[in-house]
């Protein structure tokens, strides 16, 4: 079971939380035990973040901000933010991304370029995806 909390404001709170339900069961569709997902919307994630995934495989909390850098965002670009987190909360729940962000798979990634790891390549690769499947 999934249960998805969506704190702060955001337009279509009940859509937006069905999307990170529905995007959830789609990357992992085994899942039989019950996880907790927090998506906080803040005014700005630090260090202007466009938004933030920690978690392990129990429990994600993720940060969506409305702006970054002076710019605000629609709600298009941030439900594509929050489907790029999506996928590192599918890492850090099925194990494949540890806690710390240095290891992918049991493997050390401490002195890769952030931008390179196969985390952040997953979720390049998928954002859109989920984004066009489950929002629009």
């Amino acid at each position: 079971m999934i249960s998805v909390s969506i704190n702060g404001r955001i337009k279509n709170k009940k859509k937006v939380e069905e999307f990170v339900y529905n995007t959830l069961i789609h990357l992992m569709p085994r899942l039989r035990r019950t996880v907790y997902i927090d998506v906080n919307i803040v005014t700005q994630c630090e260090k202007q973040h466009y938004a933030l995934c920690m978690g392990d495989k129990e429990s994600v909390e993720i940060e969506v901000a409305r702006e970054s850098n002076g710019i605000k965002f629609s709600l298009e670009d941030m439900i594509l933010n929050l489907a790029h987190e999506l996928v590192h909360a599918k890492q850090f729940l099925r194990g494949e991304l540890h806690p710390s962000l240095s290891q992918w798979k049991k493997q050390d990634f401490s002195k890769v370029v952030y931008h390179k790891t196969p985390w952040e390549k997953e979720a390049y690769l998928l954002e859109d995806k989920l984004y066009n499947k489950f929002w629009k």
